[in-house]
């Protein structure tokens, strides 16, 4: 191994099959790459196929042994919290802490990402008030009501849009995006301390992170344990969905999620805030020359801050 921030395939394959071999004495595996990207990565996951029984196993590169860590610990809270019923996430079967091997039951079945693009309009709805309500399981044990506080996101992305001045870092319409926070700060005074919740967040979420399996939603790649805002979410399956979607229409969708999310705490001053902050991190985050699916996500994103009311 040549770069600790990175293995290949062969690599990861050959730490997999160690590890199999001890937490799976006399079985032998077929694995499969589930990500079809053949080129050195900080983290390779495979299908790991016996007659009896398949798994997921995930190699993570040297260097990122506390995330390995940390997704272990967090993958087993979840999977321990959501264990039964339509609302899941897989189980822990082994971690490897040697060679940073993590080996998690599999779901078999399409993510929605997959499903999504080929969905019949009239069954979208239904996809996503599914995934709000699988959201709301994962929030639900460590949801509190509290106050909202805008403070950290607005300076965050100020400092961002200082850089991308400073020509630190590139982002596509500078001064759009500059005029769409000087409108978001104007709401300031209006929207601080008012009510809003905290829960422990996915910070990851997107509909590839989601899979219809054996009747169930599953949630998938679990690693913040700290508390946050749950819009957060919320906002980032909403731009996936309308990145994806052939006929992207932001207030359905999201009230489509908000149907099955059931958030009658946060006030809805609170919730435009939300939405047009967390749109403006994707922009923020949007290199000033994206791919075709950044310029998905950045328009998806323009799409909500057009809103001028609360969508969720």
């Amino acid at each position: 191994m040549t770069d600790p921030a990175r293995l290949t395939r062969p690599e990861a394959q050959a730490l997999a099959r160690e590890v199999l071999a001890e937490h799976r004495p006399g079985f032998s595996y077929g694995l499969g790459c589930l990500k079809n990207l053949d080129r050195p990565m900080r983290a390779q996951v495979f299908c790991a196929a016996h007659p009896r029984e398949h798994l997921v196993v995930k190699v993570f590169a040297p260097a990122f042994a506390e995330k390995a860590r940390a997704q272990s610990l967090r993958q087993h809270a979840v999977a321990t919290q959501m264990s039964d019923g339509p609302w899941r996430a897989p189980e822990v079967l082994f971690f490897d802490e040697l060679r940073l091997v993590l080996g998690m039951a599999y779901a078999p079945g399409p993510s929605l990402a997959e499903l999504w693009p080929q969905l019949p309009a009239e069954k979208r709805d239904a996809t996503l008030e599914a995934a709000g309500s699988w959201l709301a399981a994962l929030h639900r044990p460590t949801l509190e009501p509290g106050k909202l506080r805008p403070r950290g996101q607005l300076d965050w992305l100020a400092r961002l849009l200082q850089r991308a001045r400073e020509g630190g870092n590139g982002l596509p319409d500078v001064e759009k995006f500059s005029r769409a926070l000087s409108d978001l700060e104007t709401l300031f005074p209006e929207i601080r301390s008012l009510p809003a919740t905290r829960a422990v967040t996915h910070r990851d979420l997107h509909l590839a992170n989601l899979v219809s399996a054996e009747g169930a939603l599953w949630g998938l790649d679990f690693e913040n344990d700290a508390p946050d805002a749950p819009y957060r979410d919320l906002v980032a399956l909403l731009i996936d969905a309308l990145a994806s979607a052939p006929e992207p229409d932001a207030p359905r969708f999201a009230a489509a999620l908000a149907r099955g999310y059931r958030d009658d705490i946060t006030a809805p001053a609170a919730r435009l805030f939300a939405q047009r902050a967390y749109a403006l991190g994707t922009w923020a985050r949007t290199p000033a020359e994206p791919s075709l699916r950044q310029g998905a996500r950045l328009a998806a994103a323009k799409m909500i801050l057009a809103a001028d009311k609360p969508l969720f």
